[in-house]
């Protein structure tokens, strides 16, 4: 899977390729990661996500997998935020960027 190693790089994927992205977090504050940035006509998220702790304790720390799969030719850009849903105002302490390219269409279309 991409990881936050990822974070600010373009792939190029072909079409209906299925990818993963694991970022890291902490769900015991109160933040979680999720999608806030998508073009469902380029690439959809495949179930929903949720959290997994690393060792099973509480506070611990784990990793949050979303799954999502290219779907048309195109060229676009998927964002993640990890933010607290009580604190809607406040810019997200982290953010996960993503350029992504689906068929080699989407090379092309983005020049």
């Amino acid at each position: 899977p991409y990881t936050m190693k990822d974070n600010g790089h373009t792939v190029e994927l072909d079409m209906d390729s299925p990818f993963e992205i694991e970022l890291t977090g902490n769900s015991s504050a109160g933040y979680s990661w999720k999608v806030v940035e998508i073009d469902t006509d380029v690439i959809k998220q495949i179930g929903k996500p949720g959290y997994v702790p690393s060792d099973g304790r509480v506070g611990s720390g784990g990793t949050y997998p979303f799954r999502f799969q290219t779907v048309d030719y195109g060229e676009t850009e998927l964002v993640l935020a990890y933010s607290r849903s009580f604190e809607p105002g406040e810019p997200p302490p982290k953010t996960f960027r993503m350029k992504i390219i689906s068929g080699t269409m989407g090379r092309i279309l983005g020049e």
